[in-house]
């Protein structure tokens, strides 16, 4: 009897110690096919670029960009660096931005700066700057004169970044707040009102503006859709010219019944000159004042933030900056 008990012991200890031997093998079994699966896990991903293929990061987490920061901002990604010298006249930029590092005036970064934030992607205009640049990091060269639309620029930004889906959900949201800003600037409106944007700062002469890239052009005829004024859609706009520079003498040409100017304080011509007193816009108190620190820059997320403050602005009747 103490045999047969010895033995059914024996069997039961040398089954535990075979459980528990297998069950360690499963365990670093399991481990290394983990491990294998990771390393098998594509770390990184080709893109096609003006520049050829360019092997990018997955999930790219430190940017560095050293223009077009609002699309990048646009599909939900906060650079590491940027030039500084973009937000004195980014200042819908400024906000979102806090506490990312300066890397320098935009014509001429500081390499030592981006080197030491150590960037895993590098989002350039700049094609003169792409080699130095790509001894940091993997870097594409960003052109939005490449794209139809300002949501098309988005989308592109979204696949260098693999955030197709953020810049899906964002260009969605654009649509929608462009077409709500654009219905409270039309009915702030009389019918077929037309709109001149101006620029005197530090100019001789009166820079007009057309559907451009800057100073708030898309915003007011691409998505608010108010009307040029006959001249300014003749000499500019129908030609694709973005400004042009007139005399204060032959502006009275190009005026329409809204004059939106740029404004900046402590800038040579401050003041609307003489000759623009016996302007109907004028004269109506349809003179627009916007803070060129708002609208010198044209992306996306900025363009938006641009058409919402001018239909604000028509549809309440502030015409002068606060």
């Amino acid at each position: 009897m103490f045999t047969r008990n010895r033995t059914v012991q024996l069997a039961v200890m040398i089954m535990m110690i075979t459980a528990v031997l297998l069950a360690g093998c499963t365990k670093q079994n399991t481990g290394n096919e983990q491990a294998a699966a990771a390393e098998a896990t594509p770390q990184t991903r080709m893109i096609s670029t003006v520049k050829g293929e360019i092997d990018v990061p997955l999930t790219p987490e430190r940017v560095i960009v050293d223009w077009n920061i609002g699309h990048v901002l646009a599909v939900g990604v906060t650079p590491v660096g940027v030039p500084g010298s973009l937000l004195e006249y980014g200042e819908f930029l400024r906000e979102p931005l806090q506490g990312v590092e300066d890397i320098g005036n935009h014509n001429e970064v500081s390499l030592e700066k981006i080197i030491g934030l150590n960037p895993d992607l590098i989002i350039t205009w700049n094609q003169d700057a792409y080699e130095a640049y790509a001894k940091i990091a993997p870097t594409v060269v960003f052109n939005t004169a490449d794209y139809e639309s300002m949501q098309e620029e988005v989308s592109a930004m979204g696949t260098i970044l693999n955030r197709e889906k953020e810049a899906e959900q964002w260009n969605e949201s654009f649509g929608q707040r462009a077409a709500a800003a654009s219905s409270k600037a039309l009915a702030a409106v009389p019918p077929g009102a037309t709109f001149t944007i101006a620029d005197f700062n530090w100019l001789t002469n009166v820079g007009i503006v057309g559907n451009s890239s800057n100073r708030g052009g898309k915003a007011v005829y691409e998505l608010l859709g108010l009307t040029p004024a006959p001249k300014v859609q003749e000499a500019l706009i129908a030609r694709g010219e973005e400004s042009a520079d007139v005399s204060s003498e032959v502006f009275d040409q190009y005026a329409g019944d809204y004059l939106l100017i740029m404004k900046t304080e402590g800038a040579a011509n401050e003041t609307i000159p003489e000759v623009w007193n016996g302007l109907d816009a004028v004269k109506n108190g349809r003179l627009y004042e916007l803070d060129i620190h708002q609208y010198l820059s044209s992306d996306p997320y900025t363009s938006i933030l641009q058409a919402e403050d001018i239909a604000e602005r028509l549809a309440s009747g502030q015409t002068r900056l606060q």
